[in-house]
């Protein structure tokens, strides 16, 4: 048996480029893994038969079985090691769904790595990650975490230093979720009315920045083109933003297609006292850091 960080993401940036051949959208983002994470107890039993089993607590009506992508990651695992068995898998969730974190897709990576290492490490990182974006683009990253500029439709990375750990974050969402499907056609239907979409910064700018340890210089390239479409669409998002930026936040921007806000705060007493006052208007918000990769470089 093994406990697994299902660790959410942040976008520090998210550009959306054209529609591909295959339906699809080019992407350019810097992804951030923050310390706001579900839990999973995964166990393994080897046996002449395969069954897979979930439990979820901390989200009402969330399927268990092959509708849920952390269940199709463990069928996908067994499927790919050649393994038969009873896998029990035990989600406590606490990132909100359809809130643009990768809640699923974190769930998803946590079960590929924790059956790695229930099985003794079959797989590399690298075959981990080729066989998580089968189950979605944002998988690999979540396999990895830490911070890692994306590419393609968000499954070629490549890897930065974290972000300081000593970086205070408030994550809030409320209202609403918001399905990824609906945002890009939201995105599509403004590319036609020739709105404008911002150009995302080279990865050296990143990771000389990170490297230098020169967070602020990357704070003028925080941008994301779902923000100008999804924001006028969910009034909770301008109204985190504007209680984050009363309590001191340098920084506030909506995260991946919404409708979730991130905050940068200078210290944690003013990031606790904006989580507490979102949190007495009913909307969920979590004071929280940076995160580690789940495997060092």
């Amino acid at each position: 048996m093994i406990t697994e960080r299902a660790n959410a993401k942040i976008n520090l940036f998210l550009s959306v480029g054209e529609t591909r051949a295959d339906g699809y959208h080019d992407l350019a983002s810097a992804m951030q893994t923050v310390s706001l994470c579900d839990t999973l107890t995964i166990q393994y039993l080897p046996g002449e038969f395969t069954k897979i089993r979930m439990e979820i607590s901390g989200a009402d009506g969330l399927p268990t079985d092959c509708r849920n992508l952390a269940y199709r990651a463990a069928e996908a695992f067994l499927k790919k090691t050649g393994r038969r068995g009873e896998v029990e898998i035990k989600l406590t969730k606490r990132i909100p769904m359809a809130a643009g974190l990768g809640g699923g897709s974190a769930d998803a990576a946590a079960v590929l790595r924790g059956l790695n290492k229930l099985c003794g490490g079959p797989l590399s990182k690298e075959e981990l990650c080729a066989l998580g974006e089968a189950l979605g683009a944002d998988v690999p990253f979540c396999i990895l975490g830490g911070c890692a500029y994306a590419t393609g439709v968000g499954e070629r990375l490549l890897p930065f230093s974290s972000l300081p750990q000593d970086l205070v974050f408030v994550v809030a969402c409320g209202g609403e979720g918001v399905s990824t499907k609906e945002a890009y056609a939201l995105i599509d239907e403004s590319r036609k009315a020739k709105k404008g979409f911002f150009q995302a910064p080279a990865p050296d700018l990143f990771s000389d920045a990170l490297a230098g340890e020169e967070f602020a210089r990357l704070l003028p390239y925080f941008c994301n083109d779902f923000e100008g479409v999804i924001e006028p669409l969910r009034p909770t998002v301008t109204e985190i933003k504007s209680a984050m930026k009363d309590y001191g936040a340098t920084f506030s921007m909506m995260s991946g297609s919404g409708p979730s806000v991130f905050g940068i705060f200078p210290d944690l007493q003013s990031g606790d006292s904006a989580c507490q006052t979102l949190q007495k208007r009913g909307i969920a918000a979590f004071l929280c850091h940076p995160a580690k990769a789940y495997f060092p470089n």
